[in-house]
C-alpha cells in the first residue's frame, strides 16, 4: 500500500470490488476498511449522523476497548487529489502539537489536537487508489465530551456571547499552533480557492456571455481545475435574462467599483507585504467543539481545505458568518445587519488570546471581514449568473438561491462599511 498519490498494491483478504472507483460499501466493506487501522475489535460501526455535506462517507465506530472513532472516505468529487489532503492535515496535526509541547504554549487552554489511528503498517492514512479513480480513508480518535453548534442562534441568548468569545479565542489558539508550519510544504486542496483575482475573472468572463478564453489562468494547475466555472451552465437566453435582473443591477455595478479594492489584501499576500500561513479555509462556527463541561473551545476539526495564505482570511469568513443575524438565505434585506455585541465577543475572544500576530496583520482585521463578505457575495452572484454549477442547488431549493445569498452578502458588506470607524476603534481597544 503506498500513501503517495498514485496508485496502492492489493492489500491480504481485500474484496475485488473494493477498487478506486467504488462508492458503494456494503457493511461487510466498511468492516474489512476498518479493520486496517490498528484499533481494537470493533463492537458497532454505523453512519455518523452529524456528518457534514463534503465527505458523505463518515461512519462512528466503537470498539470493545470503549473508544469511539470516525471513520471517513475524503470526497475526490471535491477534493482531486486526497492524498494532499491528507499530507497537509498531518502536518497541521504535528504543527499543533509541537507547539503545545514548547515553551510558547498557553498553560490555560483545553485545546486538543485531532488525533489520526495508523494503518496497521504504520501509514496515516488508507490508501485504495487504483487506475480507476482514487479512494482515500482515515481513521480519527472521536473527541470525547465535546459538542458543536450550526449556529449562535442554537444557545439560549444568555450564552451567546460567551460562545462567540469562546469561538474568537479557538481561531486564535488555532492560528498561533499552526504558524510555525513552512508554508512551502503545503499545496492547496482546492486550486483557485480564496484566489480574489480568479473570482473576479470569472465575474467578468460570465457578464460578458463566457466568450473570451483571456480570462482563464494562466496556472495550468488551477486552470484545470477551475476552466468549468468560466463558461456558462446554463443556454444563453437564461443568461442573457439573469444578466439583465434589475434587481441585480445594483450589486453587478457594486462589483464594478469594488473589484480593484476587493483585491486589496490578496494583492499585500502576493506581494509579502503580509505573510502567508497555514490556514483552515473553512471556519464556520459547525467546525469549532467545545466541551459540555464547560463550554470552553476544544478543537477546529474537518481538515481538508488547509492551504498557504493569510490567517485574516479564516477570520473574515469566521467573523462573517457570526456578526450576520439575518443568516445567508433572508430575502428581506433590511433584516440583514451587523451584530456589534457579537462582532465584540468574537473580537476580544481573539485579541485577547492570539500571540503570533503582526501589526501589519491585525490592523487589517476589520478590513479582512469586509473583504471576505464581497468576495463569498462574488462567487454567489457569479454562480448564479452562470447557471448555478457551483453553488448547486437541492431539489427543494428555490431557482433563485444564489441570487438571494449574493444579495445578502453585498447588503453585509455595505451594512460592515457603514459601521467600519466604530468595528476599527473597537479592533484597537483590544490591542
Amino acid at each position: 500500500m503506498k500513501s503517495v498519490e498514485g496508485t496502492s498494491e492489493i492489500l491480504p483478504g481485500q474484496p475485488a470490488h473494493l477498487d478506486g472507483a467504488s462508492r458503494d460499501f456494503s457493511p461487510s466493506d466498511l468492516m474489512w476498511i476498518a479493520e486496517q487501522f490498528a484499533i481494537s475489535p470493533i463492537s458497532n460501526l454505523e453512519y455518523f449522523v452529524e456528518r457534514g455535506n463534503i465527505n458523505l462517507h463518515t461512519f462512528e465506530i466503537s470498539t470493545e476497548s470503549g473508544c469511539d472513532y470516525l471513520l471517513q472516505r475524503i470526497n475526490d468529487d471535491v477534493f482531486s487529489k486526497p492524498q494532499r489532503v491528507m499530507h497537509s492535515m498531518v502536518r497541521w496535526i504535528q504543527a499543533q502539537r509541537d507547539y503545545l509541547a514548547s515553551e510558547k504554549a498557553p498553560t490555560d487552554t483545553a485545546w486538543e489536537p485531532i488525533t489520526l489511528v495508523s494503518t496497521l503498517d504504520g501509514r496515516d492514512f488508507l490508501d485504495l487508489s487504483d487506475e480507476s479513480g482514487t479512494s482515500v480513508w482515515r481513521m480519527m480518535i472521536k473527541i470525547p465530551d465535546s459538542v458543536s453548534y450550526k449556529s449562535l442562534s442554537e444557545v439560549r441568548p444568555s450564552y451567546r456571547l460567551t460562545l462567540a468569545e469562546e469561538v474568537g479565542r479557538g481561531l486564535a489558539l488555532n492560528a498561533d499552533l499552526v504558524s510555525p508550519i513552512e508554508v512551502a510544504q503545503l499545496e492547496s486542496s482546492l486550486p483557485g480557492y480564496r484566489n480574489t483575482g480568479t473570482y473576479i475573472d470569472q465575474f467578468h468572463a460570465i457578464l460578458e456571455g463566457a466568450t473570451s478564453p483571456c480570462y482563464l489562468p494562466e496556472d495550468p494547475e488551477i486552470r484545470l481545475a477551475t476552466q468549468g466555472l468560466y463558461c456558462l451552465a446554463t443556454d444563453e437566453e437564461s443568461a442573457k435574462a439573469r444578466r439583465e435582473d434589475p434587481e441585480l443591477a445594483v450589486f453587478i455595478q457594486l462589483v464594478l467599483d469594488q473589484k480593484d479594492w476587493a483585491m486589496r489584501i490578496f494583492d499585500a499576500v502576493q506581494s509579502g507585504a503580509i505573510r502567508k500561513t497555514a490556514i483552515h479555509g473553512d471556519t464556520k462556527i459547525e467546525n469549532f467543539l467545545f466541551s459540555r463541561q464547560d463550554g470552553r473551545v476544544r478543537s477546529l476539526v474537518d481538515l481538508d481545505t488547509i492551504m498557504p495564505y493569510t490567517w485574516l482570511a479564516d477570520w473574515g469568513d469566521m467573523m462573517r458568518s457570526l456578526c450576520n443575524v439575518a443568516g445567508e438565505k433572508e430575502r428581506d434585506l433590511s433584516k440583514v445587519q451587523v451584530d456589534l455585541d457579537v462582532y465584540e465577543a468574537v473580537t476580544r475572544g481573539f485579541l485577547t488570546t492570539a500571540r503570533e500576530g503582526q501589526p501589519e496583520e491585525i490592523i487589517l482585521m476589520v478590513e479582512a471581514v469586509k473583504t471576505i463578505t464581497f468576495e463569498l457575495g462574488l462567487r454567489f452572484l457569479t454562480d448564479y449568473l452562470r447557471g448555478d454549477n457551483y453553488f448547486a442547488l437541492g431539489e427543494d431549493d428555490p431557482q433563485d438561491l444564489n441570487k438571494v445569498r449574493a444579495m445578502v452578502q453585498f447588503t453585509l458588506f455595505n451594512r460592515l462599511k457603514e459601521k467600519e470607524h466604530h468595528l476599527n476603534s473597537l479592533v484597537t481597544s483590544f490591542c
